[in-house]
């Protein structure tokens, strides 16, 4: 027999967490015999939005990191709050959750994890049957233009200008969005500074020229920011028609997301493309390539691991010409080529930023939660999750796997009856 009395659940925000949120709260109620009634307020036209687009169209649902200590090292924030979250529900979990579904999920050589379609629709259709299943109602084109807190403890929700809806539990799961912000602050909330987390760098260069495309699998960065803040990554990085990008590069703007905002995005970053230990490596290399190249010209003998289009640049900026043999080049020109190999000094003139990557560091104040509920320690009934809390991920999957546990703590707890 399920209760007699209504529960009724407002979810604001139509994304990754508030849907997953949903779901799982619909379960709970049902394996509770809970009478509830959830609805998802959606401002735009669509749900799920950045799914749809995440990972090229493929959607990068979580990281084949299994152990939730190590899992909690790739947040820049909110490192320490979600150990707990990520013990009830981490990445293993949201392969089993998807797999129970019938969504098989495969990993790659970086631990990205996708649907084995390579299409994020497959993840839409999984998320969209569920909500179907358990009768959850998805309103579009619904702007939360207020919550007040009644007398009776229920929450108040004016929808657009003129409706109202009387909730028990209301999760924000409004992502970046001012909206979220804004709804969060009314009722007593403290939001931390906002900054762009995952962005690419806007470099002009000579060694850069004309290389878009151009690829490396293991190069080392060390930004400067400032003369005194230093940051390091490893990994792949991308030239671009406008500077820098890849896995290590956005990895990098993650960590130092608040840092080079207050530096209006100018910094230095000193590139070691080969990601090789010791310039004595570098050295050792370039030497062994002369001694077996004398009568080769400088621009036909390079190393295996980088294009020759980007040895020509390279000797470009070195200041040397590709028509010399290898025998002509004196000392000062071999330390100029390795040091540009080793610690290529680039000026950062700004940042660009792609749809799909877009994500903000900064958020709810996480002391402002309760995270074995998600609850607000301010106002309760009011709950949290995803990306509107200052918790941020690097690029991955690790955000989706913040939205996923995040919702489902939250889903786990809003039903359930509370003395008022």
């Amino acid at each position: 027999m399920k209760t007699s009395e209504q529960r009724n659940i407002a979810i604001i925000g139509g994304g990754a967490s508030g849907i997953f949120a949903a779901i799982r709260c619909a379960e709970v109620a049902k394996e509770k015999n809970i009478n509830i009634n959830i609805k998802v307020f959606e401002a735009s036209k669509r749900f799920l939005k950045k799914v749809k687009i995440s990972g090229g169209g493929r959607c990068n649902v979580t990281h084949h990191i299994f152990d939730s200590k190590d899992l909690v090292l790739n947040y820049p924030r909110g490192k320490k709050e979600l150990l707990s979250p990520f013990i009830k529900f981490q990445a293993s979990d949201t392969v089993k959750w998807f797999e129970d579904r019938g969504v098989k999920i495969k990993h790659e050589k970086d631990g990205r994890m996708f649907p084995v379609t390579n299409n994020s629709e497959t993840i839409i259709d999984c998320f969209m049957n569920e909500a179907e299943k358990y009768k959850v109602q998805l309103v579009t084109q619904s702007n939360i233009k207020n919550i007040r807190k009644l007398e009776n403890g229920r929450l108040s929700l004016l929808i657009n200008k003129n409706k109202n809806f009387i909730a028990d539990s209301v999760l924000i799961a409004t992502g970046s969005m001012p909206s979220g912000y804004r709804l969060a602050k009314t009722l007593g909330h403290t939001i931390t500074e906002i900054a762009p987390s995952l962005f690419t760098f806007k470099i002009e260069d000579l060694i850069l020229e004309n290389l878009a495309g151009t690829s490396f699998t293991n190069s080392s960065l060390t930004l400067k920011i400032d003369s005194a803040k230093e940051f390091y990554q490893k990994g792949p990085l991308l030239i671009t028609h406008w500077g820098l990008s890849g896995p290590a590069l956005l990895k990098l703007s993650a960590w130092a997301a608040r840092e080079m905002m207050h530096s209006n995005y100018k910094a230095k970053i000193i590139i070691n493309w080969l990601g090789l230990e010791s310039i004595n490596e570098v050295r050792n290399m370039i030497n062994n390539i002369k001694n077996k190249n004398t009568k080769a010209k400088i621009g036909n003998a390079y190393p295996i691991k980088i294009t020759k289009r980007f040895w020509l640049q390279l000797l470009i900026k070195s200041g040397i010409k590709k028509e010399k043999n290898w025998s002509e080049i004196n000392k000062k020109e071999f330390n100029i080529i390795v040091t540009n190999l080793f610690s290529c000094e680039l000026e950062v003139l700004g940042k660009s930023r792609f749809k799909e990557e877009f994500v903000e560091c900064g958020g709810i104040n996480l002391k402002e939660i309760n995270f074995k509920t998600m609850e607000s320690k301010i106002c309760s009934g009011i709950y949290f999750s995803g990306e509107i809390m200052d918790i941020d991920g690097i690029t991955g999957g690790f955000n989706f796997q913040n939205a996923w546990t995040s919702g489902w703590i939250a889903g786990s707890h809003m039903p359930l009856k509370k003395d008022i």
